[in-house]
């Protein structure tokens, strides 16, 4: 039965009728700052459907892409036996951030707007989601050196999320300046964790191509740089909007 298949390929996650649902936070969450599988998935389905206003689509592609990602945070070996980690292309770590790649629609901004709620709970997981969009726009409404003074200090965050990376405009300020080469520049050399997304960028879902393109528009040192700061996975499936 393709049930049976979806719960062998992830014992983390338990089947929704026996999944107690609890809010967060909760005095789960007062009492003690660790997760363990059963109520991170508790969590993440209950925020989800409150965030998104509908049921997490629980097929073979949600789960698989969801798994990597909540092994990774729970800091589980198990990690590196995913298959959507592309260990062919970046030497899989903890101490790496993660840049998901996929196509459109595969649910990795809300995802990660629903992992920026849940862990508000857990400070060594906290961190803040950014469009790339956005940090363009922040950096353009700076006037004064102090001010990009001081956008770049509001980036230097242990943790922050990066939604779709390659897709922003070129900044402008006195100037045209890649403003995402710099913000991920700047956090490899303070040596903070970034986490990241992008869709292909080539009409052959490649990863690999991908990343070379990141690189061409942001230039040799920092495609370099991608590979020391990120665990490199790619999200599986068809696009939920169609």
């Amino acid at each position: 039965m393709r049930i049976n298949k979806i719960q062998k390929l992830s014992s983390l996650i338990p089947s929704s009728n026996n999944c107690k649902i609890i809010h967060a936070p909760s005095d789960i969450i007062q009492k003690s700052k660790s997760l363990e599988k059963q109520q991170l998935w508790s969590f993440f389905c209950k925020i989800f459907r409150d965030m998104c206003g509908k049921e997490l689509k629980k097929d073979e592609c949600t789960i698989a892409n969801l798994k990597v990602l909540f092994l990774f945070f729970l800091r589980d070996k198990e990690f590196f036996k995913c298959k959507n980690l592309r260990q062919d292309i970046s030497v899989a770590s903890f101490d790496k951030g993660i840049l998901i790649i996929g196509g459109y629609g595969l649910g990795k901004t809300d995802f990660f707007k629903v992992f920026e709620e849940l862990f508000k709970h857990y400070p060594s997981l906290k961190y803040k989601f950014f469009t790339s969009k956005e940090l363009v726009h922040k950096y353009e409404i700076c006037q004064t050196p102090m001010d990009k003074k001081s956008f770049f200090k509001s980036v230097e965050r242990n943790l922050m999320f990066i939604d779709d990376i390659g897709s922003e405009r070129i900044g402008s300020n006195y100037g045209k300046i890649e403003v995402l080469d710099e913000v991920l520049s700047h956090r490899y050399d303070k040596k903070l964790v970034t986490y990241a997304s992008c869709n292909y960028t080539n009409s052959e879902f490649c990863a690999k191509q991908t990343l070379i393109d990141i690189g061409k528009r942001y230039g040799g040192r920092l495609h370099d740089r991608l590979f020391e700061m990120f665990n490199i996975i790619e999200f599986e499936g068809v696009s939920y909007r169609r």
